[in-house]
């Protein structure tokens, strides 16, 4: 999210990209309301899943935060993200979708949080802007509400439909999918490139995704 807000920002261009957020893949097999689970063993239950060493997997997501000088924890808790996506579905209407997921980001991955915790979905909020104080009634309603599951649920559906099953994944002019935590250099060259010509030949469709069914 950093990479593609700074590529933007360099290029000057904010005016032609309008940046939209789809759920999130991870953890979406907890139940709701489950007790968390331990961060560690969630994701060496993940690689195991997806056939890869989590000691791997780690040193790629470390280096990654590293250079954009975030902080990346793999103690803490996890748990199923649902609420969390109701919180962005929520964001949208106020503008504030990014900012959520920035705060969302940082509880999750530097602070171990686990984003079923009402509460910690609460200070997420507040820390974007989005909550009038630390403990806001009114998001306090919304979140132990229903509000946006409907949405969110069809929003998931569509992307497994599309086989994206993991993140991040961005899509470009809703057409071009570039999957996984890509360089800098990458995401500011696919997106002149959009720019330019209308087309992204440069993105390496991932396997298992399907692009034709991208609108």
């Amino acid at each position: 999210l950093r990479r593609l807000r700074k590529a933007i920002e360099a290029m000057g261009a904010a005016d032609r990209f309008d940046v939209s957020i789809f759920p999130m893949q991870a953890f979406m097999h907890f139940k709701r309301g489950e007790e968390a689970h331990d961060r560690r063993a969630a994701y060496d239950e993940i690689s195991r899943a997806h056939g890869t060493k989590v000691d791997d997997v780690w040193s790629q997501l470390e280096e990654v935060y590293d250079e954009e000088g975030l902080t990346l924890t793999r103690d803490g808790r996890v748990g199923n993200p649902f609420d969390a996506q109701r919180l962005l579905w929520f964001a949208e209407k106020s503008n504030k979708q990014l900012d959520v997921l920035e705060a969302l980001l940082e509880a999750c991955h530097a602070k171990g949080q686990p984003l079923s915790d009402l509460a910690v979905l609460n200070d997420c909020a507040f820390a974007a802007g989005l909550a009038k104080s630390a403990r806001d009634d009114d998001m306090a309603r919304f979140l132990v509400s229903p509000r946006g599951g409907s949405d969110v649920a069809l929003q998931l559906s569509e992307c497994l439909d599309r086989g994206v099953v993991a993140s991040p994944v961005v899509v470009l002019d809703r057409r071009f999918p570039l999957e996984g935590a890509q360089p800098y250099a990458v995401v500011g060259a696919v997106l002149a490139e959009l720019l330019a010509t209308g087309t992204n030949f440069r993105v390496v469709e991932p396997s298992g995704m399907d692009s034709s069914k991208w609108p």
